[in-house]
C-alpha cells in the first residue's frame, strides 16, 4: 500500500513539473505605423480630387480583430469643397501576419466627416460579401513594410458631394501606399503616388 501510495505521489508530482514547463506562445504583433498616402478614382465635379495623407500609428496583435488606428495628421492634398475645414477620421485594421511567409493580410476602413455631413468612407474589406479590396505587406521582425492597399470608396453628402453607394454601376476605388513613392497593389498592379 505504502508502494502505491509513493508511486501516486511520484506521478502527480510528475505531471504538475510537466505543466511548468509549457510556455505559452506570444502572437506576433505588427506595427503598421507611418505615412500612407490614398489615391482615389472614380468621383466626378466636388466628388473628385479627394487624395489625401495619412499618418497613423498602430501595434497590431495577430488574430485580434479589428483595432482602432490613432490618427496623428492627416491632409487632403488639393483643396476640396467637399471638405473645405478640418475633418475627424475614424480607421480601423484587422491584421493576419503568416508566420511562414512574414506575409501580412487584413482589412482598413476609413471613415472621414465633415463638420457639414460629408461622409467619406474608404474600405478594403476581404471579409466583406462581396469583398472590398485588402490591405497587404510584408512583416520584418514586426514591422510592416511595402504596405499596399486598394479598396472602394463611397462618398455621401450634399452639393455633388456624392460618389458610389447603392445602385452604382461601378463603386470608386483608391489605393494607398505605406512610406514610399510607389506600391504595388493586392492584383500586382504599381502605381506611383503624386508625393509624399
Amino acid at each position: 500500500m505504502k508502494k502505491l501510495a509513493f508511486l501516486t505521489l511520484l506521478a502527480i508530482a510528475a505531471l504538475i513539473s510537466s505543466c511548468g514547463s509549457n510556455q505559452i506562445q506570444a502572437l506576433p504583433t505588427s506595427n503598421i505605423s507611418g505615412n500612407w498616402e490614398a489615391q482615389l478614382t472614380g468621383g466626378t465635379g466636388p466628388a473628385a480630387g479627394l487624395n489625401f495623407l495619412v499618418n497613423f500609428n498602430l501595434f497590431v496583435t495577430n488574430g485580434s480583430g479589428n483595432q482602432g488606428l490613432n490618427i496623428n495628421d492627416f491632409s487632403f492634398i488639393n483643396t476640396n469643397s467637399c471638405f473645405p475645414s478640418v475633418p475627424s477620421i475614424i480607421g480601423t485594421v484587422n491584421l493576419t501576419n503568416s508566420l511562414n511567409t512574414n506575409q501580412i493580410t487584413g482589412s482598413i476602413v476609413f471613415t472621414i466627416k465633415s463638420p457639414t455631413g460629408n461622409v467619406l468612407t474608404l474600405s478594403a474589406d476581404p471579409f466583406a460579401s462581396p469583398p472590398t479590396g485588402q490591405l497587404i505587406g510584408t512583416s520584418n521582425n514586426g514591422t510592416v513594410t511595402n504596405g499596399a492597399v486598394n479598396g472602394q470608396w463611397t462618398l455621401t453628402g450634399s452639393n455633388g458631394c456624392t460618389a458610389g453607394g447603392m445602385g452604382a454601376v461601378v463603386q470608386p476605388s483608391f489605393i494607398m501606399c505605406q512610406n514610399a513613392t510607389t506600391c504595388t497593389t493586392a492584383t500586382g498592379a504599381a502605381i506611383s503616388p503624386s508625393q509624399f
